[in-house]
């Protein structure tokens, strides 16, 4: 029987001999590095639905006016001519080749606008004109 060392026995049960356990920490930076394909959809995703509610509340204002017009051309009284032709005015800015123009039938519009204001007592009505007349001029400049 051979004798029995106890080093070599020792070392023949030592299952981690020359063996390092691996860190899981070393490779943490590679896992950062690693490309979300998921979270740039998601920020896409998330820019998308900003955008279609800024579009939503650009519709909201440009079409806000159209219950004004409503409002006017239904409206019966005695200046019904005066405002169809008020209005026709209004909406022949968005009409204009070029800005200088728009801005004179701007102008033109708000005399109009003025004029007629000594001959009615409808004070809503004014406004509503000079409110359509500017948000028209500025459709137009944004657009142009």
């Amino acid at each position: 029987m051979e004798d029995l060392d106890i080093n070599n026995i020792k070392n023949s049960l030592d299952w981690n001999n020359g063996y390092r356990t691996p860190s899981f920490t070393d490779n943490l930076a590679e896992l950062k590095q690693l490309p979300r394909p998921d979270a740039e959809l998601t920020n896409k995703a998330n820019q998308a639905t900003l955008d279609s509610l800024e579009v939503l509340k650009q519709i909201e204002m440009n079409t806000a006016y159209l219950k004004d017009i409503v409002d006017l051309l239904n409206v019966s009284n005695d200046n019904q001519k005066e405002l169809n032709d008020m209005v026709q005015s209004i909406l022949n800015i968005a009409k204009a080749p070029d800005k200088e123009e728009a801005q004179s039938r701007y102008r033109k519009v708000m005399q109009k606008i003025g004029d007629f204001s000594t001959i009615t007592s409808s004070t809503l009505n004014i406004v509503k004109l000079s409110t359509l007349a500017a948000t028209v001029l500025q459709f137009f400049m944004q657009s142009h």
